[in-house]
């Protein structure tokens, strides 16, 4: 993404922003996050990340006739596919939903890198995360998040409103155990306990579990974000069909892309406890 077309990400935002506040009583502040604004992931053909492209062609066909808005594929921090609908695009403003919950933990997770204490036991507050950074939420979320992975500008509304597409980046840092592009977000070790706490079950109500390797991590209008570390794999779904199951859609979205992986292990398939991809992923 070009600085311009950063600019008209954020410009956009903040409209989303205005109109949200004319309809509110009282209404919510908007907060400028500061991002990275660099371009979105590079793209890559499908089979060269060993993905069959016919897989990621059905897996957009059932997100089309699910009403979705965008689906989004990444793998090895390359986008493999990349569809928008409904007048939407990369730029389209998203609320983070139940996101803002990974967010939060992720900032934690940045904390303890920078050696500042904080409690540790459950997603802290915005408020323990300001005293602990000694700085505002916003700034020390640009800093350690939203600028490292090369986010647009966005607002805090009150919860985080960002580009529907930078969302995959907060996928490939989880995916990668806390790494984006080289930079060490969070401790290694860390993602695993977040995914525990945030991922919800496809059929399971009594908690998490992965659903062949891949974890579910729903947010705001029925999208959803599925990440699959032991593949290095990202699928970004947003938009809701109405009166749809969406946990049935995005599993089903899911199965498609998974089919597709030539070098999938079987342990992925059998109970999510795959290998070290460096092992079955070609240069990784």
């Amino acid at each position: 993404m070009t600085r311009r077309a950063s600019g008209r990400v954020a410009a956009t935002i903040v409209a989303l922003v205005l109109g949200a506040c004319a309809r509110h009583e009282p209404p919510p502040v908007g907060i400028p996050v500061a991002g990275g604004n660099m371009p979105a992931l590079p793209p890559l053909a499908p089979q060269d990340a060993n993905i069959e492209s016919a897989a990621l062609e059905a897996a957009a066909i059932l997100a089309r006739n699910a009403a979705s808005d965008a689906l989004l594929i990444a793998r090895n921090g390359h986008l493999l596919l990349e569809r928008y609908w409904h007048d939407t695009d990369f730029a389209t403003p998203l609320a983070a939903g139940a996101w803002q919950g990974v967010i939060d933990d992720l900032l934690a997770g940045a904390l303890v890198n920078d050696r500042r204490p904080i409690d540790t036991a459950s997603v802290p507050s915005r408020e323990a995360i300001e005293q602990a950074a000694g700085t505002s939420f916003a700034a020390y979320l640009s800093k350690r998040l939203w600028r490292p992975i090369g986010a647009a500008d966005a607002v805090l509304a009150p919860e985080l409103v960002a580009a529907q597409g930078d969302w995959i980046r907060i996928g490939e840092t989880l995916a990668n155990d806390g790494v984006y592009q080289g930079e060490q977000i969070v401790p290694p070790g860390w993602v695993q306990p977040l995914l525990l706490r945030h991922a919800v079950a496809e059929d399971d109500a009594s908690g998490a579990a992965p659903h062949r390797g891949a974890w579910r991590l729903p947010g705001a209008n029925g999208a959803c974000l599925w990440v699959v570390p032991a593949l290095r794999l990202v699928v970004l779904r947003t938009g809701a069909q109405a009166g749809g199951d969406e946990a049935s859609i995005d599993a089903t979205i899911l199965d498609a892309v998974m089919r597709g992986a030539i070098d999938r292990p079987r342990a992925v398939e059998a109970d999510g406890d795959a290998p070290d991809p460096s092992i079955f992923v070609p240069a990784h």
